[in-house]
């Protein structure tokens, strides 16, 4: 059995695009699987391992010797957190196979590929970021800054008076951390603890006729954000995992002995882009990139296509139905798998039966046997094979379909 995992992104994709990815299956003889599909995780540092979306590729069923492939797509959804690898937070696609265990019935023997994938922030909410310029006056200190948005390497000028500090003191500030909180913390999930904020820079003078200081930020200081992602999934209800950084500038001033003996103190909140400010620099190309994912149910199903294959009779007896599908194209289909279920009440779908088969000669009539105690008004037929060609085929069973 060989499993193969490829990634059609290069190794990156942009929040709100779709990750795609191509998956081979090689079975060496008729095997039976239990569910195989793909997910993109993360490590947490308060879990082991978290899950953001899944993908199933297929259900239980049972394929004859031969190689599947199949195609696709991952929703990165707004609300991920982006890659930071400097804090460690990183993602993973895993390509995951589990099959009966050949040994023991009660356990699943698990056959997965991973691969490492980096998740980017599109700039486009920092476009709109306007910088104002800011005034105060605290204490007996006044301070004037031009603007209250920069970037890394950029000099912050503070312009102060005062008549009552004999010295100015300016910190830049850095808070930042990871969140990652469970409802019930436990063996499974353990605390974030909060940290401190950080001297990222200091500059301070005795002058008071100085009139101004300078800060520099630096090179390599992290862009301001908030992420927080919260899954959807009732089991993971009451977890959050994010990160944050914020910024700000702590200005400290010592009284005169006849002002006092206690020292001021305030911040001032700023704002770290990754661009100058109103640089568009995310380019063309990132918006002209195809973002279209592997082909859903609906795609390139063309009447041409659509008889490929034809339900040539379906045979019922009590729970067993017997339908028999035949490819009437002028070629032979390769790593075909039938997934069929049936129609309850016009809107439930029952559990499914997965049919793999290797190569589906032209001309050629399968039979499947599809078992259900549901009362179904209707088999639902979906049919996939190796050159991504799906289509879907409702049959009424008091219909005549031939």
């Amino acid at each position: 059995m060989k499993l193969n995992l490829s990634d059609l992104n290069n190794g990156n994709v942009y929040l709100g695009d779709k990750l795609n990815v191509r998956t081979s299956y090689n079975f060496d003889e008729d095997s039976s699987i239990l569910w195989s599909g793909i997910r993109l995780l993360t490590h947490p540092p308060c879990l082991k391992e978290l899950q953001i979306t899944k993908e199933e590729i297929f259900s239980k069923g049972r394929f004859e010797k031969g190689e599947y492939i199949r195609e696709k797509s991952l929703l990165i959804k707004n609300n991920v957190i982006p890659t930071i690898k400097s804090r460690n937070l990183e993602y993973e696609i895993k390509l995951i196979l589990r099959l009966p265990h050949p040994h023991n019935p009660n356990d699943d023997l698990v056959i997965n590929k991973t691969q490492k994938i980096e998740i980017k922030a599109k700039d486009s909410t920092q476009q709109v970021i306007k910088p104002n310029p800011l005034s105060l006056s605290i204490s007996g200190l006044n301070i004037n800054l031009t603007k209250d948005v920069y970037r890394p390497g950029e000099t912050i000028k503070i312009n102060f008076s005062s008549e009552e500090l004999k010295q100015v003191e300016i910190r830049l500030l850095q808070k930042a951390n990871i969140i990652c909180y469970c409802e019930a913390y436990g063996q499974t999930c353990s605390k974030v603890e909060e940290l401190p904020p950080a001297i990222a820079g200091d500059s301070k003078t005795s002058d008071m006729n100085k009139d101004f200081l300078l800060l520099k930020v630096p090179e390599i200081a992290q862009p301001s954000h908030n992420y927080l992602w919260e899954p959807h999934e009732k089991e993971f209800w009451g977890m959050k995992y994010g990160s944050y950084v914020k910024w700000s500038l702590m200005l400290i001033g010592k009284p005169k002995p006849e002002y006092g003996k206690e020292p001021i103190r305030f911040e001032v909140p700023i704002t770290i882009i990754g661009k100058p400010v109103g640089e568009d620099d995310l380019g063309a190309a990132l918006f002209s990139k195809d973002t279209a994912g592997a082909p859903s149910i609906f795609d390139d199903v063309s009447s041409k296509f659509q008889k490929v294959y034809k339900i040539t009779s379906i045979d019922s007896d009590i729970e067993k139905y017997s339908i028999k599908i035949k490819n009437t194209s002028k070629e032979a289909l390769l790593g075909v798998s039938v997934n069929i279920s049936g129609l309850q009440e016009g809107l439930f779908e029952t559990a499914p039966t997965l049919t793999g088969f290797h190569r589906w000669e032209a001309g050629e009539e399968k039979e499947i046997v599809y078992n259900t105690k549901q009362n179904i008004t209707a088999l639902i037929s979906v049919l996939d094979d190796n050159s991504q060609k799906t289509i879907r085929i409702q049959t009424p069973l008091a219909s005549n379909f031939f």
